[in-house]
This record gives C-alpha cells, structure tokens and sequence, in this order.
C-alpha cells in the first residue's frame, strides 16, 4: 500500500490499496469470528488463557485502523470527476466495512478484558 494516497492518480492508487489490503481484511475477518467463537464457548471455563487474547485483538485493531486512515485519505483526496465512479463507492462500502470491524474487535477486547480480570 503506497504511503500517502495520490490525488492525481487515484483510481491507480485505489486500485492498488484495495488488492493490497482485500485479502489482510478476509483474513482478518476470519480471525475475529473464530477469536468471537473461542471466547464465547469458553465464557465460563476458568482455565481458558485470555492474555493471549489482548495481544491479538491489538495487532489486528492496529493494522484496520492503518487502512481505515488511508482509505479515509483517499476518498477525502477524490476529485469530482472521480466521486462519480463505481471505485469511489466502492471504497466508502470498504471503509463502512473497516469501521465495523474495528468496533467489533473493541466489542471483543471489552469482553476479553472482563474476563481476565473476574
């Protein structure tokens, strides 16, 4: 993902982020459900390990929040010719999908952290 978006060639920039950032995102998702299963089965098992836990969910909240930045940056970067394409949509559709998530990774920390400290 280039460092900072570029207005002059933003559907290249776009195009370029997205293919970047689309597999980390599923994959990303895929963690956060299993992670949601493992700590909702082990709510009451006193010997589950949720430290671990913490770490994860930090590394994963850091890394869509570094891409909610930039596609943030990029769509306040779009031309009006530009805001008129289907990538533009497209990237306000990813960002409410990155905004998501990352309030269900504070929903999932929330819980975790409660049950470290009961």
């Amino acid at each position: 993902m280039p460092i900072y978006p570029s207005k002059r060639n933003w559907l290249g920039s776009y195009r370029s982020a997205f293919n970047d950032f689309k597999p980390r995102l599923a994959n990303i998702r895929l963690r956060i459900d299993d992670l949601a299963h493992q700590v909702n089965i082990n709510k009451e098992n006193p010997s589950y390990r949720c430290e671990p836990l913490r770490e994860i969910l930090g590394n994963h909240k850091m890394t869509l929040t570094k891409s909610l930045n930039y596609f943030e940056a990029l769509s306040r970067n779009a031309t009006e010719e530009v805001k008129i394409t289907e990538e533009y949509r497209e990237c306000l559709k990813f960002i409410d999908g990155i905004q998501l998530y990352i309030e269900r990774v504070g929903l999932l920390s929330r819980v975790v952290n409660q049950m470290i400290e009961s």
